[in-house]
C-alpha cells in the first residue's frame, strides 16, 4: 500500500510503498477512503508541541517515531479482521468512522472506556500509523463507529474536530449567559455548529484575528456576536455589554488567547483550553478563589461521546462546516496552507479508489 509519511520532522511528506497490514486476532484493517487534516497534524509534523515560552515537548517523548503516517480523522471501509475481532463476512465493506484515541487497554481509564485519558496512549495517527496511509489497523472493533447515512467525505472529521468540540462544550456546565469560542478555524466553527445545533437559544461570542472567518461564523451560523480579538476596544465593549462570559472554550491555546479568555470570564465562569499553540498559566490563587473560576483542559473525547455526536449528526442536528475535498497527493500543500492560517473549516484528503 501507499503511505504519505513523515520521514524527517518539518520536511515534505514522502509517498512510500509499505507492506499491507495483516490483522492480529482482535484487530481490524480499514481501507481509508478519506481523512481530514487537523491542526494537531501540523504540530506532529513539526515534531513538537509548544509548552509556552521556549519550552517544547518533542512528539518522540509521547511515542511518535519516524517514519510514520499522520492522519486521525478517518472514514473508511472494513477490509479484513482477525479471528477474535467479533466480526463476520457481512461486515466486509461496511462504512466506519475510526475512533483514533485508543489507550493502553489496561489502565483504569481504558477499562472505563475513557481512552482519551490514558497516560500510555496508542493513538492512530500519532503513536500508530494513521489515515495518510491507504490502510489502518484498529486494535478492536469497538473503536469502529458505524458511518451509515453519513457523507463519506465529511464523516471522518467527527473523530477529532467534531469530538473535540463536542467534549469541550460539555465541560461548560452553565449557559445562563454568553459563552465564548476563541478561534474560528475548523474546531471553532465545528463547536459553533454543535452549540447552535443542540442549543439553539445559546448566546455565543466568537473571537478570531481573521475577519473572513468571523464573517463565516456570523453569516452561516447566526452567531450573536463576532469580535476581532486584536481590537481591544471591541473586546472591552463585549465584556461590558455582556457582563462577562459564563464560559469560554479556547481552541487556540496561545498566551494571548489564554489572557483574553480569563479576562472575559465573569465570576463563577469556566475556561476550557483545547488549543496547543503553547502558553503558560500564572494566576494568583486568592484571585482564583475569590472569582470562583474553573479552569479545565480538554483533549479529544471518549468513545461514548463520539457515538453520541454521530447520532446527533445522523439526525441532522449539526450543520456541516465548510470543507475542501482534495486528493491525498496534495498533502504537503495542504499542510503549508493550514500552517499559514489560510484554511477556513477543514481540508479532507481522499485516497484513490
Amino acid at each position: 500500500m501507499k503511505a504519505y509519511q513523515v520521514v524527517e520532522f518539518g520536511k515534505d511528506l514522502v509517498c512510500n510503498s509499505v507492506q499491507d497490514p495483516t490483522p492480529g486476532s482482535t484487530e481490524v484493517v480499514v481501507d481509508v477512503v478519506a481523512c481530514g487534516l487537523c491542526h494537531s497534524d501540523v504540530h506532529f509534523h513539526e515534531g513538537h508541541v509548544s509548552l509556552g515560552g521556549n519550552a517544547k515537548l518533542p512528539v518522540s517523548a509521547v511515542g511518535m517515531h519516524l517514519p510514520t503516517a499522520l492522519g486521525h480523522e478517518i472514514f473508511g471501509r472494513i477490509s479484513a479482521f482477525g479471528s477474535e475481532a467479533g466480526l463476520g463476512t457481512n461486515d466486509i465493506g461496511k462504512p466506519v468512522i475510526v475512533y483514533p484515541w485508543i489507550g493502553c487497554g489496561e489502565c483504569a481509564a481504558c477499562r472505563a472506556e475513557r481512552d482519551n485519558e490514558c497516560a500510555m496512549p496508542k493513538s492512530i495517527g500519532l503513536q500508530l500509523s494513521g489515515g495518510h496511509g491507504e490502510k489502518v489497523v484498529v486494535r478492536e472493533s469497538k473503536y469502529l463507529m458505524s458511518a451509515h447515512g453519513l457523507d463519506e467525505n465529511y464523516a471522518g472529521i467527527f473523530a477529532c474536530s467534531g469530538l473535540t468540540a463536542y467534549s469541550a462544550l460539555k465541560k461548560l456546565s452553565r449557559r445562563d449567559g454568553y459563552i465564548g469560542i476563541i478561534g474560528a478555524g475548523g474546531l471553532g466553527l465545528m463547536a459553533l455548529s454543535i452549540e447552535k445545533g443542540l442549543r439553539p437559544d445559546s448566546q455565543v461570542v466568537v473571537f478570531d484575528i481573521d475577519t473572513s472567518k468571523l464573517e463565516v461564523a456570523q453569516k452561516e451560523y447566526g452567531v450573536e456576536r463576532v469580535v476581532d480579538s486584536r481590537d481591544t476596544a471591541a473586546v472591552g465593549r463585549t465584556k461590558a455589554e455582556t457582563g462577562g462570559l459564563i464560559g469560554v472554550v479556547d481552541f487556540v491555546g496561545s498566551q494571548q488567547t489564554l489572557d483574553l479568555g480569563l479576562d472575559l470570564l465573569r465570576n463563577g465562569g469556566t475556561y476550557v483550553n483545547v488549543g496547543l499553540f503553547g502558553a503558560s498559566l500564572q494566576l494568583p490563587l486568592p484571585l482564583l478563589a475569590a472569582r470562583q473560576l474553573s479552569i479545565l483542559g480538554s483533549f479529544t473525547g471518549a468513545p461514548a461521546e463520539l457515538r453520541e455526536l454521530i447520532e446527533h449528526a445522523r439526525a441532522g442536528r449539526i450543520r456541516p462546516i465548510p470543507t475542501t475535498v482534495t486528493p491525498i497527493a496534495d498533502l504537503n500543500e495542504s499542510l503549508a496552507e493550514l500552517r499559514a492560517g489560510k484554511v477556513t473549516g477543514r481540508i479532507i484528503h481522499r485516497h484513490a479508489s
